[in-house]
């Protein structure tokens, strides 16, 4: 089946002529063949071959009546229990998607109010881990990360009142907080600060910058990150973008199987979700590149 089969005029419709030598046609085929519930309402949706409803019919059933969301939408964490990290990836999909308006999103802001810490932070509840959530989940682990990836994509749907709490830990911490063993925290922190003119955001989004320059020189980017990072740097007028961008997709295109899937580090679970994001994050990284052809 040829690309153009797949690939609809508008949102994601851009031609994939440019960048890195990433197989489109085979991860579409990838992702028909093996995809779960979630990635293909999501290609329909991105395709334009499903409705918003459509889309939120399969995509609501991971969210729970307290507004959280949990079983499986992060593929990590099968539990029922409201979990910060599934919300977390809820977020991201309903930012990539375009889904602002959807009452389910409110749903989910009101939920991260209620669970935001006195400081305006976030970390993994309790209740997740006693219910089976992974070791990675450990409360504090990765709080910079979820406080300044929540607040960071609560401001891209319209909920600016968390950003100021967010922004005011993550300065306060950043210098303290020992440099992280993979790019989480920089990706997160300048989604949060990167469009903000202050002199010491300036700064801190130009130190994130830097370490992704040495993740990548190191290799020590997993694809299903690789993704994260593109959807953010392609939101971000950044000087570096045209530089970046193309090392990003070369090791997306990498870390492709023969079959078409994009394999991850993370296990065999990711498989789906990652090679869905990474078709996702090549559409948006030549449509950055093309428009400085």
């Amino acid at each position: 089946m040829g690309r153009d089969q797949y690939y609809p005029a508008g949102q994601g419709g851009a031609e994939l002529d440019v960048g890195p030598a990433f197989d489109t046609d085979g991860a579409f085929d990838y992702l028909y063949r093996n995809a779960n519930p979630v990635e293909h309402a999501r290609l329909a949706h991105w395709k334009g071959e499903a409705d918003t409803t459509i889309f939120w019919r399969t995509f609501e059933r991971y969210q729970n009546p307290d507004g959280g969301w949990a079983h499986g939408i992060e593929p990590d964490y099968q539990g029922q229990e409201s979990s910060i990290q599934s919300t977390l990836e809820a977020l991201r999909i309903m930012v990539t998607h375009h889904q602002a308006d959807h009452p389910s999103v409110g749903r989910t802001v009101q939920f991260l109010r209620q669970n935001m810490l006195p400081d305006g932070t976030w970390q993994e509840r309790q209740e997740c881990l006693d219910a089976g959530a992974p070791d990675w989940y450990q409360p504090a682990k990765y709080r910079l990360w979820e406080t300044a990836s929540i607040a960071g994509y609560c401001l891209e749907l319209g909920f600016t009142e968390v950003w100021s709490s967010a922004a005011r830990y993550v300065r306060s911490v950043w210098r303290e907080v020992p440099p992280p063993d993979s790019a989480h925290h920089y990706w997160a922190t300048l989604l949060l600060l990167g469009r903000s003119h202050s002199d010491q955001d300036r700064t801190i989004s130009r130190e994130c910058i830097e370490a992704f320059k040495h993740f990548i020189r190191r290799e020590r980017i997993d694809a299903y990150d690789c993704s994260w990072i593109i959807e953010v740097i392609t939101t971000m007028d950044l000087d570096d973008s045209y530089t970046l961008l193309p090392q990003l997709g070369d090791m997306l295109a990498s870390s492709q199987e023969p079959g078409g899937g994009v394999r991850s580090a993370y296990g065999e679970h990711f498989t789906s979700r990652t090679t869905f994001n990474a078709l996702m994050a090549v559409a948006l990284l030549n449509q950055s590149l093309s428009r400085v052809r």
